[in-house]
């Protein structure tokens, strides 16, 4: 029997039959424009009428959502409910924060469409500065030792603004979400845990380059955002993080990682191969990540252990992204459709 096929219930046909997987664009308009998604459904091989299948718990309509809030740049749920649980605010106390309905930041975190005037109302109060002012005139929000400990934190951030991380986001990571960063904003908080994560046993500074990549684009793949924000660019030895060498040089001077030269005896006679390892000296924060970014980044993981630098590197330039952007062009998200892992 065909892989594809498992025997399940038609209601039309009134018995248990052959059901295939089939999948189908569909266009879906949302907010009077359409949208093409892809959708997977199961069909009767007898008789071909569309069978609900339970184990199909895609809803095509969020599927249209994540592509329209791609397409005009708003925040995904789960880039609200990361942000709002970072903050320490209830979704009560966000929505009281911005005026809007109580019910209002859950039905968002769970997928409903936001107003454009609630995205604007959102995206200012993403700023440490505009949440302080929001915080410090609220009444009846908090409670007293709350409300301190909030603004005491964001004073703390406030003060911190021309540290060595605020340099790097003004310099480097200064865009707008789109195509090339995944539609995200540079999250150094993310990026720095998730080179951590990946460098925990020690990893060639090439092979690290690619499995962010890798963790990236795959999760950007699936779920239409990348985990970090960063952006990639096309350089000899394969994709890597744009500015990269900044990235290390940072967590390096917090003393997050360790930089290990390693010497390898040269093939074909000639001088000897110095390769630098970067190895974790501290444990990644693993909250900071949701359980599909989680996931992603553990099955890269697997599907490189083997993998030395020669090799990751050489399925890199296989790549059609890296293929078709020119050399120390970044390369888009939008080839994430297109990865051979």
């Amino acid at each position: 029997m065909n892989n594809n096929i498992v025997r399940g219930l038609c209601s039309n046909c009134e018995k248990e039959t052959g059901l295939k997987l089939v999948a189908k664009e569909e266009v879906i308009r949302v907010r009077n424009k359409p949208i093409k998604v892809e959708v997977e459904y199961s069909e009767c091989v007898e008789c071909g009428d569309e069978v609900f299948d339970p184990n199909l718990n895609v809803d095509p309509f969020n599927l249209a959502y994540r592509e329209y809030r791609k397409e005009y740049g708003f925040l995904q749920p789960e880039e609200i409910r990361d942000w709002r649980k970072a903050n320490k605010l209830t979704q009560s106390e966000l929505a009281k924060l911005l005026g809007v309905g109580g019910a209002t930041i859950s039905r968002y975190e769970n997928g409903a469409l936001q107003d454009p005037s609630h995205e604007k109302l959102l995206r200012l109060a993403m700023n440490p500065s505009n949440l302080l002012q929001l915080i410090e005139g609220s009444e009846g929000v908090f409670t007293d030792a709350k409300k301190i400990r909030l603004i005491e934190a964001l004073q703390e951030i406030e003060a911190d603004a021309h540290s060595i991380d605020s340099t790097i986001i003004v310099s480097f990571g200064n865009y707008e979400p789109n195509e090339y960063s995944g539609y995200k904003k540079l999250d150094l908080e993310r990026l720095y845990n998730t080179i951590l994560f990946f460098c925990k046993e020690g990893v060639l500074k090439t092979k690290l380059n690619k499995l962010l990549f890798y963790a990236d684009f795959k999760h950007y793949k699936e779920y239409a955002l990348s985990i970090t924000g960063a952006r990639y660019a096309r350089i000899p030895f394969g994709p890597a993080p744009d500015n990269y060498e900044i990235y290390y040089g940072a967590l390096s001077s917090q003393k997050a990682i360790e930089f290990i030269e390693e010497v390898y005896p040269p093939k074909y006679g000639g001088e000897p191969v110095v390769g630098e390892i970067i190895k974790a000296a501290k444990k990644p924060d693993l909250s900071l990540f949701t359980a599909s970014e989680l996931r992603i980044m553990a099955s890269v993981q697997e599907d490189f252990k083997e993998y030395n630098a020669r090799e990751i590197t050489e399925l890199s330039h296989k790549e059609v992204g890296y293929q078709e952007t020119q050399n120390g062009g970044t390369i888009s998200y939008n080839y994430a459709k297109k990865l051979n892992c």
